[in-house]
């Protein structure tokens, strides 16, 4: 199964927009790929959504973003469900911050 590939660990964001910040160990058979600064936000509809990390590069006034990793999009749903039923758990333990979410 692929999820027992797949290991998480989150920590808090100091990114206001940033629920966690997630560090994404994928198990192959080549050996072990890690993925650091992938992200869990909420959208202002207040659905969770989880993001790989991107590096972003001026272009004139505004911002070009472009992927850090590529995940196929089957591992990608993988991946981005495992880490979004892991941030809910996660979320259980954390000391509530400041207001409400």
């Amino acid at each position: 199964m692929v999820s027992d590939r797949i290991s998480l660990t989150f920590k808090p964001s100091h990114r206001p927009t940033v629920l966690a910040s997630v560090i994404v160990t994928l198990e192959t058979d080549l050996g072990t790929i890690t993925i650091s600064d992938a992200r869990v936000l909420r959208n202002k509809a207040g659905v969770l959504w989880f993001a790989l990390p991107t590096f972003s590069l001026a272009k004139g006034r505004e911002y070009q973003y472009f992927p850090v990793a590529e995940l196929s999009p089957s591992l990608h749903r993988h991946v981005s469900d495992a880490a979004l039923a892991g941030f809910v758990e996660w979320e259980k333990t954390q000391a509530p911050v400041g207001g409400a979410r």
